[in-house]
């Protein structure tokens, strides 16, 4: 696939320095919304049909809850 020569890094800077996401705030919004969960030891946090994956202390993803993932599918669908 295509798709697969862009590296990650590359998808972020163009986020931010095109479309001028600003990734610190963003990083700010997860690191907020995570903090007491990671200070609590916990490996995962599900909030607003978001959940954030834990190793080590550090977020490592956020995926949607699967109810949210459906609802985003069958809207994108008609």
């Amino acid at each position: 696939m295509i798709s697969d020569r862009v590296s990650d890094h590359a998808v972020l800077r163009f986020m931010q320095r095109v479309l001028g996401v600003d990734v610190e705030a963003v990083r700010s919004h997860i690191a907020v919304e995570t903090q007491d969960a990671i200070l609590t030891g916990a490996r995962s946090l599900k909030r607003d049909q978001i959940r954030y994956v834990f190793d080590g202390g550090t977020v490592v993803t956020v995926t949607l809850t699967p109810k949210q993932m459906r609802k985003q599918r069958e809207g994108h669908h008609g």
